[in-house]
């Protein structure tokens, strides 16, 4: 069986993370248009604490891979930031920022790990590298 590539690891962490940032912005106007979601589990934290669960490996994974190979600070900080906030803010940022800014810096911190992901994954493209 094929192991899970570089690129496509990247891919993984971009929807990933794209799935997190869509459950934070979006959720609240579902349910405030469509008042019976609200007794679905999609708001429940483990919701938010299995996403990073499954973001942090794929993430760690996909820029070992690509950072041993290209050697790019901006991924590598963008990676480590993002995985740092994100991780960070899921455990502790409710308690800290209330809910607003949890939201807002959950936002903040899946934007920097898609951006990392993307420029990873567009270095290993115009590389034409295998991992």
């Amino acid at each position: 069986m094929k192991m899970f590539n570089q690129i496509t690891l990247d891919k993984l962490s971009i929807g990933a993370s794209t799935l997190c940032a869509i459950h934070c912005a979006v959720l609240p106007i579902m349910i405030a248009l469509f008042p019976t979601l609200s007794v679905l589990p999609f708001d429940d934290h483990v919701f938010h604490e299995a996403l990073v669960l499954m973001i942090v490996p794929m993430s760690l994974l996909a820029g070992v891979f690509g950072c041993s190979k290209h050697k790019d600070k901006l991924v590598l900080f963008g990676l480590i930031s993002g995985l740092l906030l994100l991780i960070l803010t899921t455990f502790l940022g409710h308690d800290l920022l209330g809910e607003t800014g949890e939201k807002a810096f959950t936002l903040l911190a899946t934007g920097i790990l898609a951006a990392a992901h993307w420029r990873n994954f567009s270095l290993c493209r115009a590389q034409q590298c295998e991992h």
